[in-house]
């Protein structure tokens, strides 16, 4: 309501610089009867012009009170409008966008807008490589992925998001397709279809919110190599926990099955993985924060229907923000599984090896020393679930240089080294491009 007061005001001092015309004319009037009447012509065109333009400013300042009125009518409609709680982010300086309270045609965003948010990521990655293989665009450029990112609020408490992924030497995918649901009881929210299961920090992400070009080994090696998306339901609720600890635990029932190249879980779809995750975050200073993260999940290696194989993973990320705008990440994460197997009769009589208990991790640094500058390291260690021949763990050192052009366009420059058993080893080189247009859910990190 100040904006009343001021325009008010406004009207007051205008009134008032009308009020002294009428004594001006009177005041005028005896020396005009001595003086010519050409001079009172003069004097009362003069204030007649004076007048009108104070007239003209009177009508003007009605004319923005009655629009400044009718936003402040339209704001308090807006205010009373119920708007969908949005799901709080646990990373500092990062929150889920809330719905706005639009009815009808709208900007994009709205409740009941006619169109989506729509909205494009670009993945374009050129790699020179001593593997001879192609698969993953090897010695050449190549576009790994092109993401088709769409999604909206069907209502206040429930919103729609979908991914489209396409690469030029993969097929297309649905990469994520699901509705998240706000307003359960007990505070929980609910999300069904296909999606990124909170399974550890790197699983769990789209590509372009990586620190690095690729996924760490252990993640390509039990998960498998674009990360974990799976489809099913899950159940997450934020809780506020004791010493300023902010707690998120969820759980869900996901199908069966890992991404390309994982060999934690069997092939077959049917049969279901059950997950469970404990998110916590705290605030250690003003500038430095902490987030711990403990991972379960219990699946088959096969289709027959029983639960072999327990994945526990543990998380840390230390975020420190320093003085024009650096800042230092510290991550790592821990992967142990326990699986009821210790070796496997094949169809030819062969006998194939696993290790009942394969483990896998990663350290990475991450130091941003200037507003569009980072660099940092990485290190690999992975413990392979079949140990039949002479590989029995890959580990690799990566260290990668970014530019950050702005938040919607990134490059970054990796090097490489991979050991893959005791046997063979490659050196990479990477260069990436990744760009967004349109409306995106997050920033390219």
């Amino acid at each position: 309501m100040d904006i009343k007061r001021i325009l008010f005001c406004i009207v007051l001092s205008c009134v008032s610089a009308v009020g002294p015309a009428p004594a001006v004319l009177e005041a005028s009037e005896p020396e005009a009867r001595d003086g010519s009447d050409q001079e009172v012509r003069r004097e009362l065109a003069e204030m007649r012009k004076a007048l009108q333009e104070v007239r003209r400013t009177v009508e003007s300042q009605s004319e923005l009170i009655k629009k400044q009125q009718a936003r402040i009518e339209e704001l308090e409609r807006r205010l009373i409008q119920p708007a969908a709680p949005a799901p709080s982010s646990m990373e500092p300086g990062i929150s889920a966008p809330a719905p706005s309270a639009g009815k009808g045609l709208g900007l994009p965003g709205q409740i009941g807008s006619a169109l989506p948010e729509i909205g494009l990521v670009g993945d374009i990655v050129a790699t020179s490589s001593e593997d001879s293989g192609d698969a993953d665009g090897n010695d050449r450029i190549s576009a790994r992925e092109i993401e088709l990112v769409v999604g909206g609020y069907v209502d206040p408490y429930s919103r729609f998001d979908a991914t489209f992924a396409f690469s030029d030497f993969e097929a297309a995918d649905v990469e994520e397709a699901y509705l998240t649901r706000w307003g359960l009881p007990w505070d929980l929210t609910a999300r069904f279809g296909r999606f990124f299961p909170k399974v550890g920090k790197q699983a769990a992400i789209h590509r372009d919110q990586l620190s690095t070009v690729d996924e760490p080994l252990v993640i390509r090696r039990y998960l498998g190599s674009e990360g974990y998306f799976r489809a099913g339901v899950d159940l997450s609720r934020v809780l506020e926990g004791p010493g300023g600890w902010v707690l998120e635990p969820s759980v869900g029932v996901l199908e069966g099955g890992v991404g390309d190249g994982g060999s934690a879980f069997g092939s077959s779809r049917s049969e279901p993985t059950l997950y469970s995750h404990l998110k916590t975050y705290k605030e250690l200073t003003d500038s430095s924060g902490l987030e711990l993260g403990l991972t379960h999940l219990l699946g088959s290696k096969d289709g027959d229907g029983r639960f072999e194989v327990n994945l526990f993973g543990l998380d840390a990320t230390y975020l420190h923000s320093m003085p024009a705008k650096k800042q230092l990440k510290l991550q790592g994460e821990l992967f142990a599984q326990t699986r009821e197997e210790a070796f496997s009769i094949a169809g030819t009589g062969e006998t194939t090896q696993f290790d009942r208990h394969p483990w896998g991790a990663y350290l990475l640094a991450d130091y941003r020393f200037a507003p569009q500058w980072s660099a940092g390291v990485r290190a690999d260690h992975v413990r392979l679930v079949e140990t039949s021949g002479p590989r029995q763990y890959d580990q690799g050192l990566s260290a990668f240089l970014t530019f950050h052009q702005s938040e919607w366009a990134r490059w970054r420059l990796q090097l490489r080294h991979e050991e893959r058993g005791p046997e063979k080893t490659d050196d990479s080189v990477m260069l990436q491009g990744t760009f967004a247009v349109g409306t995106h859910k997050h920033k390219i990190q």
